[in-house]
């Protein structure tokens, strides 16, 4: 019987639950473990989420012991591959680059998966140290994971076509027999917008709360509850400071983080997800829960947002920044019904045929599967050609 690769996987999981370790989780509960050996060295700050992208002496000595379990695991197992999503800052790949470089040195193959719309920005905003560095760490991976098809020409300056593959995020969807009836839209209930995520400026949190006041001169019936973990004090004083101005109060709801069975059911409750963010997204997983739940979707035009949810189809694609356009659609569909229904019924379909947790890990098998066969092709022509001088 042959001895499955192993596959060194190095990455966060939940908590704090964010793309990057939602997606991890998902690759180590999944089938993938029937074909490869996997091994994870689980990179996770337990802190807030608040404190992501955020460094300080903590992260540094959490680094530290890190990087020393990495180049331990390396050594000792000799993985077929090691595998880790990229960061988008320059610090954060610094970071990166030192876990990928036991491996590189050693020859292993490195696939790296970005989990974000904004390397290329910051790749042209830095200086010639930096831009050269990373094209040195950068030409010696053996392969790259982007998020959509409009992301691949993000890596064409360091790999070839073939070494660049589209591997959509999956989620879970609610099979649960027991899950509550779905909220009925005719019932006499107030419209129900509802949004899932971090709350942020550039997560589009302000730019909701913009629209509210827009909505309700058109419609007072309409309720809008607002889930996720605060970035901050800050942030959450100037939300509810503006909740207070505008009298908003019996139409604003923050009911705080929302998870697992709880967030299922959060998601039944709304009429419309909303998702309006600022900054450059990759493919933000509470949009295809949303999606998974049977909810049509409004969604900014950032990252790869635009091939997920399909504007007229699945949902609504709008400006970044623009609380007027994020009300006019919402109005629309409260308005239009049928229109709701069925973009509702097209998102949930649209899950089930590209963004499962299976489709997920199926896609990632294949890319395992076709870089460990390259490396190990090469490793044999090189060693004929070797054999061949002596």
């Amino acid at each position: 019987m042959l001895e499955k690769p192993k596959i060194l996987l190095i990455g966060p999981t939940p908590p704090p639950y964010h793309g990057v370790s939602v997606s991890m989780q998902t690759l180590l509960t999944s089938p993938l473990a029937e074909s490869f050996r996997l091994m994870h060295l689980d990179i996770s700050d337990r802190r807030e989420i608040s404190h992501v992208d955020q460094p300080d002496l903590h992260d540094v000595f959490l680094f530290i012991k890190q990087f020393l379990r990495s180049f331990a695991l390396i050594l000792r197992e000799r993985p077929a591959l090691c595998y880790l999503p990229i960061s988008q800052t320059r610090l954060g790949f610094f970071r990166d680059s030192l876990f990928m470089l036991p491996a590189l040195l050693s020859r292993i193959p490195v696939i790296v998966h970005l989990h974000g719309a904004n390397f290329d920005t910051m790749y042209s905003g830095s200086g010639l140290f930096w831009r050269v560095y990373m094209g040195f760490i950068l030409r010696r991976v053996s392969h790259f994971i982007v998020l959509g098809e409009m992301l691949r020409p993000i890596f064409n300056r360091w790999a070839s076509p073939d070494k660049i593959s589209v591997v959509s995020n999956g989620v879970s969807l609610d099979t649960d027999q027991n899950k509550p009836a779905r909220v009925s839209r005719n019932n006499g209930k107030p419209f129900r917008v509802i949004f899932l995520s971090s709350l942020n400026r550039q997560k589009g949190l302000f730019v909701l709360l913009q629209a509210v006041p827009l909505v309700l001169k058109e419609k007072t019936d309409v309720e809008f509850f607002i889930a996720g973990p605060w970035w901050g004090d800050k942030t959450r004083k100037e939300a509810e400071e503006f909740v207070r101005a505008f009298g908003l109060a019996r139409n604003v709801f923050f009911i705080g983080r929302v998870t697992g069975r709880q967030k299922c059911n959060f998601l039944r409750t709304g009429d419309v997800f909303v998702f309006p963010g600022v900054q450059q997204e990759g493919q933000p997983i509470t949009v295809l829960e949303a999606m998974g739940a049977g909810l049509p979707v409004i969604a900014t035009d950032r990252g790869c947002l635009r091939e997920t949810v399909i504007d007229g189809i699945t949902g609504f694609i709008v400006p970044p920044g623009s609380p007027e356009a994020l009300a006019k659609k919402v109005i629309e569909l409260i308005h239009c019904p049928a229109l709701l229904e069925s973009m509702a019924a097209n998102a949930l379909k649209r899950v089930e045929s590209l963004y499962t947790a299976e489709r997920f890990a199926s896609r990632m098998s294949e890319v395992f599967h076709h870089t460990v066969a390259v490396a190990s092709a090469r490793r044999t022509i090189n060693f004929g050609l070797d054999a061949g001088h002596d």
